[in-house]
């Protein structure tokens, strides 16, 4: 199983990420999922609404192609969804 990164963060005082990784550490898989779950939903979100300050005219099929073109790259994305050559992430 792979461990926590060995290396402390430049900014991060190295007190404070022992704690956080000892934090990690007694969590179970379960909780630790759930957490991750979590935070990939909430990016998502923003990423979302990024795209939607941009672009405040793009209907919800073209947010979604913006944020595909954004995460998979244009050759898949235009592979899978050529209309998404219309809208610009």
């Amino acid at each position: 199983m792979p461990r926590n990164p060995p290396v402390v963060p430049v900014d991060t005082d190295a007190e404070v990420w022992r704690r956080q990784m000892e934090a990690i550490k007694r969590r179970s898989v379960a909780e630790r999922i759930d957490e991750w779950e979590q935070l990939n939903r909430a990016v998502g979100l923003m990423a979302e609404q990024a795209v939607r300050r941009r672009h405040p005219d793009y209907s919800d099929r073209q947010v979604f192609l913006a944020l595909v073109r954004a995460w998979y790259g244009d050759e898949l994305a235009f592979a899978v969804w050529s209309e998404a050559a219309t809208v610009q992430p």
